[in-house]
């Protein structure tokens, strides 16, 4: 019995030793744990004596600078493709410049991965202002199509473009750069340029103008149509109390940028990076530290198109936001849905319920906010219109007529922004001849054309006047051959093509839509084509060929189908132009033979 005694206060009670080791350990980690703390206060007492530090000399050297932030920080901004473009603000009565810079595609790329392949996007920078594209998967030549603005105060410029590989885990590598000057207000076409790098050019369009406050349609045209905060600019500006928070320290945003909800979620894209969501007035803004790389994305409210819940709750409760059409520049590269809409899929939420409530109600506030402000802005122009002595008549007709013209505005046939220059060459007539003898209802060209190329089952509608894009519009079905062995023997093929002159008829524009049906990702996208017929002299016209893929849905060989599909067509379109005008000379000589055979027959 004394034994098991003995044994059970050995095995319970622990030795001397025991007790040292704990009581060391014990005393490592409260010195450590007090050590940690001096240390992070100290660094949270140095950070504002600079800040202060450096506030005080900058407003001791330059007043005007002092003034000038106090302006930047009232400003207004819209809130478009990430940090808005009124972010730059104008001096009454002067003028700024708007600089469209649409970012076409590259070629050549880098292989910055093992495989050979790369994931680039591009980052546009202007000054402080900074946009991001998509990212497009694997290819080494992308083709992006997308457009940015810039606001600048004045010029010359520079706007720097650089491509960089997506990686999730590591820092992304630059493939490349290239810096261009924009020095005067000027339009250039489709050019590519060389980057910094050894490999790579990317095809840009560059248009800079002018843009005056003072008028609404242009300022409009470089702010938004309503600008969500002009109703507060308006008002009796009042003194602030500045508090610094995540949204100012991490994205930069203004001090009247302040967090209504805070949520910890994760931003789905190759794999899950959880960080914490924030909810302001004006942005939904995210913010990720995985492996020690920073994601910020920023998006307006104002770019929200539709936000959606996943069905379980319980498995995967995740919400999808979908931007508009066209929006982006985010702060990350994204993934592209239906119909070219952006799409954010958040996920790993405590509530996800509690969430998607609170980003209803912030749109359901955001815009009672723009409608408010467009009622106050209704009210100006009706007093400016009644306080108006030198208004007339005349004048009250021609603005009547003019807001009737801007009202009957036409829907765009095709999508313009993933057109790309193909081929720039001239036809045997005018624009008119072109149309009543390729493009006519009783034209057999496009007949011939299809036999030779052995398509069948051709069907070709008449043209019929279109309220919706304007001018004519048609469709044609056949049925094409296939080459490709991924492909059936033949496919289905719609187009849809649209027609339309100027004033003076002499120029036409021709447009068509292409859609096969049987090839795999057939339904996924359209391939688009502009004809643009000039005429230069009673006889001939110039004709410019522009063509791009229009994607429906977003798929993984978007890139693939891309490049495949434009050389292609680009292909077809060139035998379509050789066919017409030899179709054409041949019309011609036939109908001058046949007038000298009535010419010698006649007495």
């Amino acid at each position: 019995m004394g034994q098991c005694m003995s044994w059970a206060l050995g095995l319970l009670v622990p030795s001397l030793w025991e007790a040292e080791v704990a009581i060391s350990a014990t005393a490592l980690l409260i010195a450590a744990l007090i050590l940690f703390l001096l240390t992070s206060d100290q660094r949270a007492a140095t950070k504002p004596t600079a800040a202060s530090a450096g506030d005080d000399s900058s407003a001791s050297s330059s007043p005007h600078s002092s003034a000038t932030r106090h302006h930047h920080r009232d400003a207004g901004r819209s809130g478009a493709r990430g940090r808005a473009v009124s972010e730059i603000t104008c001096a009454p009565g002067a003028g700024c410049y708007i600089i469209k810079l649409e970012l076409l595609s590259a070629k050549y790329l880098i292989g910055a991965n093992l495989d050979g392949s790369s994931d680039p996007f591009a980052v546009i920078s202007c000054g402080e202002q900074k946009r991001f594209s998509s990212m497009v998967p694997s290819p080494r030549n992308p083709l992006w199509g997308e457009e940015f603005n810039f606001l600048v105060d004045q010029l010359p410029v520079e706007v720097t473009i650089t491509i960089y590989d997506w990686d999730t885990v590591c820092k992304c590598k630059v493939i490349g750069s290239v810096t261009i000057a924009v020095l005067s207000e000027d339009e250039t076409g489709a050019s590519w340029y060389e980057l910094d790098s050894k490999f790579g050019q990317i095809c840009l369009r560059l248009h800079s103008s002018k843009a005056f406050p003072d008028s609404d349609s242009s300022f409009e045209e470089c702010t938004g149509v309503e600008s969500p905060r002009k109703i507060i600019l308006k008002k009796k500006r009042q003194t602030m109390i500045e508090g610094i928070g995540p949204l100012q320290t991490i994205y930069k945003l203004p001090h009247d940028e302040i967090v209504h909800q805070s949520y910890s979620c994760a931003l789905e894209r190759c794999f899950l990076h959880h960080g914490r969501m924030y909810i302001s007035q004006w942005h939904l803004c995210f913010h990720s530290n995985v492996f020690s790389k920073q994601l910020n994305v920023i998006i307006p409210l104002q770019d929200i198109d539709e936000i959606k819940r996943s069905q379980h709750s319980l498995i995967n409760p995740s919400i999808t936001i979908f931007l508009n059409a066209g929006a982006g520049g985010h702060g990350a590269p994204r993934s592209c849905s239906q119909n070219g809409r952006v799409r954010y899929t958040f996920a790993s939420f405590w509530s996800r319920n509690r969430t998607f409530r609170a980003l209803e109600s912030a749109l359901r506030s955001y815009e009672a906010t723009l409608e408010a402000e467009k009622q106050v802005r209704a009210h100006v122009l009706l007093q400016k219109e009644r306080n108006s002595v030198l208004s007339t008549k005349t004048d009250s007709t021609r603005t009547l007529e003019k807001n009737t013209e801007k009202a009957r505005i036409f829907q765009p046939f095709i999508d313009e922004h993933v057109l790309a220059d193909v081929t720039n060459k001239f036809f045997p007539g005018t624009p008119e001849k072109f149309f009543s003898t390729i493009l006519g209802d009783n034209s057999m060209f496009f007949q011939q054309y299809r036999d030779a190329r052995k398509d069948t089952d051709f069907k070709l509608s008449k043209w019929y006047t279109s309220e919706e894009y304007g001018g004519k519009v048609r469709e044609v079905t056949f049925r094409s051959q296939c080459h490709s062995p991924l492909c059936p023997p033949d496919t289905a093929v719609t187009e849809w093509q649209h027609a339309s002159f100027s004033k003076d008829k002499r120029n036409l524009i021709y447009e068509t839509k292409h859609q096969a049906h049987d090839v795999p990702f057939g339904s996924y996208f359209e391939i688009h084509c502009r004809w643009s017929l000039r005429t230069i002299s009673s006889s001939a016209c110039q004709v410019n060929i522009k063509i791009g893929v229009h994607m429906k849905k977003w798929c993984i060989l978007q890139s693939r189908i891309k490049s495949g599909a434009t050389d292609e067509y680009r292909r077809e379109v060139c035998k379509i132009l050789e066919a017409g005008c030899d179709y054409f000379l041949k019309s011609e000589s036939n109908s001058h033979d046949s007038d000298e055979i009535v010419m010698a027959s006649s007495p």
